[in-house]
């Protein structure tokens, strides 16, 4: 089964916004798919599939299990 993406447009004021994108280049991520992680936390919580592979993904400055 393939999964398809869709786009929407939100509206945030832009210091939100601006920090939400930097956020993002932080965590070498793009500002869609960190906003879309907290999206589908936030209405379906960290049960979701894509929540829980977001948490599990390899983060940038963190170094696996010793």
């Amino acid at each position: 089964m393939t999964q398809s993406n869709t786009s929407l447009v939100v509206e945030l004021p832009a210091p939100e916004a601006a920090d939400l994108a930097v956020r993002a280049a932080r965590e070498g991520i793009s500002t869609p798919e960190l906003l879309g992680y907290h999206v589908l936390k936030s209405a379906y919580g960290y049960s979701h599939p894509l929540v829980l592979a977001f948490e599990a993904r390899p983060k940038k400055g963190h170094e696996g299990t010793k």
